[in-house]
């Protein structure tokens, strides 16, 4: 199979994203939901340019990243970020946004059983060519006292087996690659906890035995492990790590490891030059009828809607979970000229932390809108094209990390 590789340089060009004609797409966003204090410094990416996105377009290597909350939670999308720069030519499927924008399939507090359980889910975990699967710190925590830590590895092994095995069933795939458990996390002072031994007991056991539990070529070891203890000192301090989970440095750390295996192991076929528009595939998920959303996996989304002959809108957006103690609820007060579309992004706060899954309701107290769309955040932080249901949407600006697809 032919490999096809873009440079980095071919990204280096500076443009200003300019605003579309009659107000079809947003010009602004009016409000940006803050939950760790973090998310306020986001800054929308660079759009890309037409001749960059035709030497990507078909030519994208699309990874579907799997994990727990060190996938995503967080800074966790500062880790595809972090590739992307080292590899342009990525792109990343996925059910799940996180805060940059960019798709996953990872869902905190996750463990290799909970995993298991939502494999054969389309909706929570998509078909995809390769899997990054990185799962295994939380089933660690099982092991309160050294003595549990070989029975919790041995069981912990076991499922994650199990687990690439079902990825390499789905359509399409052709590698997963199964990443070690991060040295993580530690005690106050520094010092090794139960937890973090296991996790890397579990690292040892499948490294022994990866050559019996996987077919040769189709699972590739991404070994996070060893280089960081080599640098154990640096790799504990705050500013790369906090508990389980790396800040923004931290998984600039991790990128640096997995982008060489990756550029190693995933191949691109450079398919003949096509015609037609270039986009990306948009989900609207509103839906008119229902006057609500579908469920709303956790994450980050756009809300965007069209004034009707009026300037503002106000109105309260809110989940619909029967727990009272895990529901969204923020109210907006939206301006603009009468026609115009508005839009604000949001957060619907991690699962099982403050927010189940359900479905989004809106209830005004001023204003009346029409076309109302609500997608997954996108990298530039803007809503697309207004659509209904599932569409590629080939009018607005497309970023880097996006799956490009011709219509």
């Amino acid at each position: 199979m032919k490999r096809f590789w873009i440079s980095a340089g071919v990204f280096c060009a500076a443009l200003q994203l300019a605003a579309a004609p009659g107000g079809e797409i947003p010009v602004c966003t009016y409000d940006k939901l803050s939950n760790d204090g973090e998310l306020a410094k986001v800054q929308p990416k660079r759009p890309l340019s037409a001749s960059e996105k035709e030497a990507l377009a078909g030519k994208q290597a699309v990874l579907c990243m799997v994990g727990d909350s060190v996938t995503w939670a967080q800074a966790g999308d500062h880790f595809r970020d972090e590739m992307l720069k080292l590899m342009p030519v990525l792109a990343f499927s996925g059910t799940h946004t996180g805060r940059l924008g960019y798709s996953h399939a990872g869902e905190g507090g996750d463990s290799t059983r909970r995993v298991l359980q939502r494999l054969a889910d389309p909706e929570r975990i998509p078909e995809a060519p390769y899997y990054h699967l990185l799962i295994g710190v939380n089933d660690a925590g099982g092991a309160k006292k050294d003595e549990r830590s070989e029975s919790v590895a041995n069981a912990t092994v076991e499922r994650i087996v199990k687990i690439v095995e079902e990825l390499l069933k789905k359509k399409g795939c052709r590698k997963v690659f199964l990443a070690s458990i991060l040295p993580s996390p530690f005690g106050k002072n520094g010092e090794s906890t139960v937890r973090e031994r296991t996790g890397s007991l579990i690292n040892a056991k499948l490294r022994a035995q990866f050559k019996k539990f996987f077919p040769a070529g189709k699972v590739v070891w991404v070994e996070y492990e060893k280089p960081l203890r080599a640098q154990l000192e640096n790799w504990k301090k705050r500013e790369n790590l906090h508990g389980a989970h790396p800040t923004a440095k931290g998984y600039k750390m991790l990128a640096a490891l997995a982008v060489p295996v990756l550029k190693k192991e995933m191949s691109i076929s450079a398919s003949a030059a096509a015609k037609g528009k270039i986009g990306v595939e948009v989900v609207n998920l509103w839906d008119d009828k229902a006057n609500a959303t579908a469920p709303l996996l956790p994450g980050w989304y756009t809300l965007s809607m069209e004034l009707d002959k009026c300037g503002e809108a106000a109105f309260t957006l809110y989940s619909t979970s029967p727990k009272t103690k895990a529901c969204f609820k923020k109210s907006y007060r939206l301006k603009g000229k009468p026609r115009s579309r508005v839009e604000v992004n949001f957060m619907t706060g991690y699962q099982g932390y403050g927010y189940d899954r359900a479905p989004f309701k809106m209830t005004f107290s001023t204003g009346k809108v029409v076309r109302i769309q609500v997608e997954k955040t996108r990298p530039l932080q803007r809503a697309s094209v207004y659509g209904k249901g599932r569409f590629v949407d080939t009018v607005s600006p497309v970023a880097a990390g996006e799956i490009l697809v011709r219509k």
